[in-house]
């Protein structure tokens, strides 16, 4: 996957809030080919950090930046990654139960076709306190993967996980784009299209979303907010959702 300047962006809004007082660690669902992005100059300059005259790849970037460990899974060992299977439950199958200051899932989880497990993985890999990030297609991703998404899926799992969501954007890959949502907002958009001028970007519109994980407690999957409530009659289905 390219880390391109959007996923920059994303971790950079929370890059100073992690290697402040702390050696942060970071895990990647997927490993990560590094782009040339002006974003990450900003995230030097808010950090008072120098750049380094040439990066290896990912790792070196977050290295460069404060954070002490680096790890990305994947179905293969290359670019620092460690061989797992997304589809499947990460601790339970593998004995892998390692947290993790921030967790990212960039352009990685539309193409697993397991997505109970992605959101799963993502919050059982994310320490409390630490913060998730998914960077995903949204619009126009034409046969790129099994999936995109849709913006209201975040605030919903926000909702159900007493996630704090930092941040929603709807962007292009390259960050030329960014619109911010209203993080309280958990209706759907029909507009966002036509209000967006989507049609008209260059490059195809992604969502980002921005958790911090701020209880222990296990992973539960949302149920979409206008079908919950007063909508659910069935007592028992009711209390597995808020």
């Amino acid at each position: 996957m390219g880390f391109s300047n959007l996923i920059t962006k994303a971790v950079g809004s929370v890059a100073p809030e992690l290697v402040t007082n702390r050696r942060p660690t970071v895990i990647e669902l997927g490993n990560q080919t590094l782009k040339n992005t002006k974003a990450r100059g900003e995230i030097y300059q808010k950090l008072g950090i120098s750049p380094p005259a040439e990066l290896g790849g990912t790792k070196d970037w977050y290295l460069s930046l404060g954070f002490d460990r680096y790890l990305a899974i994947d179905v293969n060992t290359e670019r620092d990654a460690v061989a797992m299977d997304l589809n499947v439950d990460i601790p339970k199958t593998y004995g892998f139960h390692e947290q993790f200051d921030l967790v990212t899932n960039n352009g990685t989880g539309e193409h697993v076709f397991n997505q109970y497990m992605v959101f799963k993985n993502a919050h059982d890999l994310c320490r409390v306190g630490g913060f998730m990030i998914h960077v995903l297609p949204f619009y126009r991703w034409v046969d790129h993967g099994f999936f995109n998404y849709n913006p209201n899926l975040f605030p919903c799992l926000a909702n159900q996980n007493d996630y704090e969501l930092r941040e929603l954007w709807i962007a292009s890959s390259d960050a030329q784009y960014l619109h911010k949502l209203d993080v309280n907002n958990l209706g759907r958009n029909k507009g966002y299209r036509g209000k967006l001028e989507l049609d008209t970007w260059e490059s195809d519109p992604m969502v980002a979303a921005v958790f911090r994980k701020v209880k222990d407690a296990p992973f539960e999957i949302p149920i979409q907010h206008m079908y919950g409530g007063d909508n659910i009659s069935d007592d028992g289905i009711a209390g597995n959702y808020r």
